[in-house]
């Protein structure tokens, strides 16, 4: 393998695995290309096979190597070979092209989030009273109560009106048994009743002679 190549691959690694380097997918491959200006680099690997391969804007090949030709050290403090470069390459341009660390953050977020739900949850039904105290009345029961209450308070006021309409009535009829001692059952005795005759003949008397002579 040529210097030029293998000095390529390693500086290819470490744009990689610094995240500098935007890989894309090919279309029904497992390869992934990055395009650097009019040159594409492609790299493939699984766990039997690994290839690099650089063409230009036309598609030609310009520069490839794979497998025995990869087996090649790169001089780095590592000693890694071409063909450890090109599967690294390879599985950090994969995770990178198909958003697999961005859909593995989504998820864990996902189930951080439920997690908190859960807790919430499990955290109000602890708090919540699994019955209501016996010393507190129902709704029904309030309702009931209110009822009885009102039912109660209506003949009240009834009883009150008859009682005031009774004692007006008894004070008009003492009224008039004043006025009338007649009416109210008082008798005279015989003495009172002769004084009584004679003093109203002398009004009588009075009314026709006011001077108290005789005509």
């Amino acid at each position: 393998m040529h210097k030029h190549t293998i000095d390529l691959l390693k500086r290819l690694l470490a744009a990689t695995e610094e995240e500098r380097l935007e890989w894309q997918e090919v279309p029904g491959k497992t390869a992934f290309s990055y395009l650097a200006g009019d040159f594409v680099v492609l790299v493939d690997a699984d766990e039997e096979h690994a290839s690099f391969r650089l063409t230009d804007s036309k598609g030609r090949t310009l520069e490839q190597a794979a497998n025995a030709s990869l087996n090649v050290s790169l001089g780095t403090s590592g000693d890694h070979s071409a063909l450890t470069a090109v599967k690294r390459i390879h599985a950090i341009a994969k995770r990178q092209a198909m958003g697999t660390d961005a859909a593995i953050a989504s998820v864990l977020e996902h189930l951080q989030n439920l997690g908190e739900v859960d807790g919430e949850a499990e955290k109000e039904t602890a708090e919540a009273p699994s019955e209501l105290p016996s010393d507190e009345p129902s709704l029904m029961e309030e309702l009931a109560s209110g009822v009885e209450e009102e039912s109660e308070g209506e003949p009240g006021h009834d009883d009150a009106r008859d009682e005031q309409g009774v004692a007006e009535f008894e004070g008009h009829g003492e009224i008039e048994q004043s006025e009338n001692p007649e009416a109210s059952g008082h008798v005279l005795s015989e003495p009172d009743l002769a004084t009584e005759v004679k003093t109203e003949k002398k009004r009588k008397r009075s009314l026709f002679n006011p001077f108290g002579g005789k005509r």
